[in-house]
């Protein structure tokens, strides 16, 4: 198994070792999923027959959004920087009991001011309303639009693309992302989404969810000929939801919303609105 520790969960450690010499609690180390009995003492945790140290470093090395993953007999930052694509991942803790998000390079996956990562995938799909059938979910990520649209009843079956080896690492470390490989109607695509809509038929996808990347970074993925293949892959009736955001309001002319409400109108969606940090639009 593997276990982690969360900033909340430190310091609930620390607080029983500075008042007590050892102490047996339920405590949850895979990130809120469930809880073991642990036995805390002043340098050590034992779960059953496990015995991991607690070093004082590490509680000096704890702040109010990183999270530790015990790997090779010591505890470790759940953080890794690759050369190969140049870019800086960190799962980052939100909330007690809650999924994490994941920091690329700073980049915020979810939208967690006002809530967490489930309360931010829970708004993106009530975009859409009722949905059905076969579901693309253009960007993967850490899994949570995928696995929750999975779960409701009447869709069949629901694509997933990812290009990013490291965010798939991420999500199979990830306990909140186990479903992701375990459920028979998750589908997941190792491509990019722009590569990936230019093989599927026409007329295919009931419902289509895009939380791309920022536009600095797949600028690709707001582009009007990306926008003309998921209008061409929906069926008649289809929805589609477009997370935006807003970045660089303050430099650009147009709020980037707006832009990609008129676009999606230029290809020929219909009913197309502003909602929940993002658009929504029909075919």
């Amino acid at each position: 198994m593997t276990y982690f520790l969360t900033p909340d969960t430190l310091r609930l450690i620390e607080q029983i070792r500075k008042t007590q010499d050892a102490a047996e609690i339920e405590l949850s180390l895979d990130l809120g999923r469930t809880v073991l009995k642990v036995r805390i003492g002043q340098n050590k945790l034992q779960i059953a027959d496990d015995i991991l140290p607690l070093p004082d470093e590490l509680f000096r090395a704890s702040d109010e959004r990183t999270i530790f993953k015990w790997r090779d007999g010591s505890w470790e930052k759940w953080q890794f920087f690759d050369k190969r694509t140049g870019k800086y991942y960190k799962p980052v803790f939100v909330e007690p009991g809650k999924p994490p998000t994941l920091e690329i390079s700073g980049i915020k996956m979810h939208v967690t001011q006002n809530g967490n990562p489930e309360t931010d995938t829970e708004n993106k799909l009530k975009t859409l309303g009722t949905i059905k059938g076969k579901i693309l979910d253009t960007c993967l990520g850490l899994g949570y639009t995928t696995i929750y649209s999975s779960r409701i009843s009447q869709v069949e079956i629901v694509f997933s693309c990812e290009k990013d080896q490291n965010v798939l690492q991420i999500c199979r470390e990830n306990p909140w992302s186990a479903e992701l490989f375990g459920n028979s109607k998750i589908q997941l695509m190792i491509i990019s989404a722009d590569s990936f809509v230019r093989f599927v038929p026409d007329n295919c996808f009931d419902a289509v969810l895009h939380d791309p990347p920022r536009f600095a970074l797949a600028p690709e993925l707001y582009s009007e000929i990306f926008y003309q293949q998921i209008y061409r892959l929906l069926k008649p009736g289809g929805k589609f939801y477009h997370y935006t955001g807003n970045p660089n309001q303050a430099q650009r002319k147009m709020p980037l919303a707006q832009k990609t409400l008129e676009l999606l109108t230029k290809v020929g969606f219909r009913k197309v609105r502003l909602s929940y940090q993002g658009v929504v639009a029909q075919k």
